[in-house]
């Protein structure tokens, strides 16, 4: 087997171990400077409590406790109505309450939104030029937002873009352009992330028909 022939093959097994392990180290990167994140910020919480140089993972316990406990006091009344009042009081500061809200927002439209048709993977359908694309539900009324243009019997439907976290753009269409995709959530934004190469993009799609 001549050199040049050797050298081939090894190039191309090692491209296809590095393709393979790829995936797998992305993502323990992703998960442990996460958690480095996590178990700093609530180290920092025991600080004036005395406690100092704790070993990695003790702030992320107290983090899995205390948002446990936060989790399991808002289901009161009386915490929601605490919640609202220091929302309220962030908006208030300024710069700080126009990042706050957007995040809010965000936060608000993952965890379910109280419309049943925010939130779903759809697909939209233009004429011209002839083309769909997949996004999803973000705002099924515009008539309030502060404009002068007509709004009526349009959504907002979001577009995020391959490979880029958080990226994307928000398009205004007609309720009529736009077709509910039988996936869960979490599978569509997982297939239009990686451009629809995911498994998750071969799932049957049931007769989609409009949600509105």
């Amino acid at each position: 087997m001549k050199f040049s022939s050797i050298r081939s093959n090894l190039s191309e097994t090692l491209i296809k171990g590095a393709l393979v392990l790829l995936p797998f180290l992305l993502s323990f990167y992703f998960l442990y400077w996460f958690a480095g994140i996590i178990d700093r910020v609530f180290s920092r919480m025991l600080v004036p409590f005395g406690f100092e140089g704790l070993p990695f993972g003790v702030g992320i316990g107290v983090g899995i406790v205390v948002l446990y406990v936060v989790g399991k006091i808002s289901e009161f009344l009386i915490a929601n109505l605490v919640k609202e009042w220091l929302e309220g009081l962030i908006k208030s500061v300024p710069i700080v309450g126009s990042v706050f809200g957007p995040i809010r927002d965000l936060t608000n439209y993952f965890k379910g939104s109280e419309v049943e048709t925010q939130g779903k993977a759809v697909i939209v359908t233009f004429e011209h030029p002839n083309f769909k694309i997949a996004g999803f539900l973000t705002r099924s009324d515009l008539e309030t937002l502060p404009t002068k243009d007509i709004l009526t019997d349009l959504v907002a439907v979001y577009i995020p873009l391959a490979y880029m976290v958080g990226g994307g753009f928000t398009v205004f269409v007609n309720k009529n352009q736009v077709k509910d995709l039988d996936m869960p959530f979490d599978k569509a934004m997982q297939a239009s992330l990686s451009a629809w190469i995911l498994k998750g993009a071969d799932d049957k799609i049931k007769n989609p028909s409009n949600g509105f």
